[in-house]
């Protein structure tokens, strides 16, 4: 066996390959007239209000859309001094349902570390599947951490908020 740099032939000669097969055969991302199509910095931000505060508790984004698939990651935020008092569960329950009531999504996905247990048990209650785990992939103050994958699909959020428990109770407003 050897390893060697690729050259301009090798190159060629992996372009040749890659004919063999349609290209969406090889990836999940968005494909047009059999070329990639570049990812887009698109960003949905929704602030989250709950009744009685006039600034928002909490931040959903919405990144990363992928049309081909209906899928886009998501992350979020609750204001530290709000933590702890079920606002990030109410906050990411309200925003699926706003999420998937106005788009075609079928998929949306996040990422956190294993040290953020709070994400991580509101990922779960809410009915979110892990999908993966990437193993020492989250430095934090010099020690790597697993980040977990998780998921959820409009069809289990749907059946989850049918059966009720996939919705905490709150007093709130969107804006």
């Amino acid at each position: 066996m050897k390893i060697a740099k690729a050259t301009q032939k090798n190159l060629e000669l992996f372009r040749e390959w890659g004919q063999a097969t349609r290209i969406e055969e090889r990836t999940c991302r968005p494909v047009r007239n059999g070329k990639h199509v570049p990812r887009t910095d698109k960003v949905v931000r929704l602030a989250y209000h709950v009744v009685g505060c006039k600034m928002p508790v909490g931040k959903f984004d919405v990144f990363d859309f992928n049309p081909r698939n209906r899928s886009a990651e998501f992350g979020i935020m609750v204001d530290p001094k709000m933590r702890g008092k079920g606002i990030g569960t109410r906050m990411v329950s309200d925003c699926l349902d706003y999420i998937f009531k106005t788009t075609d999504l079928n998929k949306l996905y996040g990422q956190t570390g294993a040290f953020n247990k709070a994400s991580i048990v509101l990922l779960k209650r809410l009915g979110f599947h892990r999908d993966a785990v990437l193993r020492e992939h989250h430095e934090l103050d010099g020690k790597l951490y697993d980040d977990f994958i998780f998921s959820i699909l409009r069809r289990e959020w749907v059946k989850n908020k049918s059966k009720g428990t996939s919705r905490a109770h709150i007093s709130h407003a969107r804006s």
